[in-house]
């Protein structure tokens, strides 16, 4: 056929022109001379089709991404290669040249275009809460009948600071607001009610004690139609603490370790170990606090008994001997401690 341009009849026509004059016009793409990329001035997420997304991109790779939403390649391109090469970058504007490779009828054709990327800074939302101290729940640190010591203080501050780092590099709302010293205890103002809640449950299993939720009507969202609540999460540490003493059903023992799971207790009469659900928190009264353990003197011993001095009043009190016991030798300090007014000697020496 005929090509009303160079007038050769020797080659296939495309789009009216012969396959020469086709490609010396061909169009690689089109292709907005600006375009506009939001980015949180803070974290970096970037403002796409109305919703911000967190994504661990170079500039240069967000310029792209953003190009090939917005680039039209020909109909006649295949294997097309895309790449960009700043020329020119000014505060928020930054110039490119955009080159564009690809087959077109069996030739490889390049072209370039100039592109202005006008970078918008804003601040997202999750960033906007986070500088406002926005919160969604509060964690509650209390003990019962009792205000939790500096050292249960500083494991639960351990725990939330370990769990919130680990979160926070997923969720943005993974934050700590505020800490709050009370006379009662602390109070840790959480980003998200979700991170609150897995961060109670964390302390539960570590330190154990009752975890309790109560939510309050804080507002009305009337674009959602909703209520809004914050909750107030209640981690209750138990009265007693590790090694303290204790009676269960009765039975005189002492605490020996605490979980979220159960409180295990060493019967002080069968030297046994009982695990006890927290269900039955109620059933476990306190008696003596470790810092009611004393010293005292073993004076004699006999095959089934030994004699030590009472810790107090220092009259001689003879106590059997048990498989704990009966490594035990006369002139030993060893720990004792009185409930009901029996003595209990503790299986650590003093020596």
């Amino acid at each position: 056929m005929f090509c009303p341009k160079c007038g050769k009849t020797d080659e296939k026509i495309f789009d009216g022109v012969c396959k020469s004059c086709f490609l010396k016009e061909v169009v690689l793409a089109e292709i907005p001379s600006e375009l506009e990329i939001t980015v949180c001035a803070h974290c970096q997420s970037r403002l796409v089709s109305g919703r911000w997304h967190e994504l661990e991109l170079s500039d240069k790779e967000i310029m792209l991404n953003t190009l090939n939403k917005h680039i039209n390649l020909s109909e006649y391109v295949e294997n097309a290669e895309i790449g960009a090469e700043t020329i020119l970058a000014r505060g928020s504007n930054i110039d490119c040249i955009v080159h564009v490779k690809g087959d077109v009828l069996g030739e490889i054709v390049e072209q370039e275009y100039k592109i202005n990327f006008k970078i918008k800074r804003m601040v997202c939302p999750e960033c906007s809460k986070f500088q406002s101290g926005y919160f969604e729940a509060v964690i509650q640190l209390r003990a019962d009948k009792r205000i939790p010591d500096d050292d249960e203080i500083a494991v639960v501050d351990g725990i939330i600071a370990d769990n919130i780092n680990k979160i926070s590099k997923k969720n943005k709302m993974a934050y700590i607001s505020e800490r709050a010293v009370l006379k009662e205890g602390i109070d840790y103002y959480v980003g998200t009610y979700k991170v609150a809640k897995r961060l109670s449950n964390t302390i539960k299993d570590s330190v154990g004690g009752v975890v309790k939720e109560s939510p309050r009507l804080m507002g009305r969202d009337k674009s959602a139609g909703k209520d809004l609540y914050r909750i107030w999460i209640s981690v209750r540490l138990p009265y007693f603490r590790f090694h303290d003493f204790i009676k269960y059903e009765n039975v005189p023992g002492q605490i020996m370790g605490i979980d979220g799971k159960k409180v295990l207790i060493k019967d002080l009469i069968s030297r046994k170990y009982i695990s006890v659900q927290w269900r039955d928190y109620d059933k476990i009264e306190t008696v003596a606090k470790k810092e009611d353990v004393k010293e005292t003197t073993v004076t004699s011993k006999t095959p089934n008994s030994i004699q030590i001095l009472h810790p107090v009043s220092y009259e001689p009190i003879d106590l059997e001997i048990n498989s704990e016991t009966e490594d035990i030798e006369i002139g030993m300090q060893i720990h004792v401690i009185e409930i009901d007014e029996n003595i209990y000697i503790l299986k650590n020496t003093c020596n």
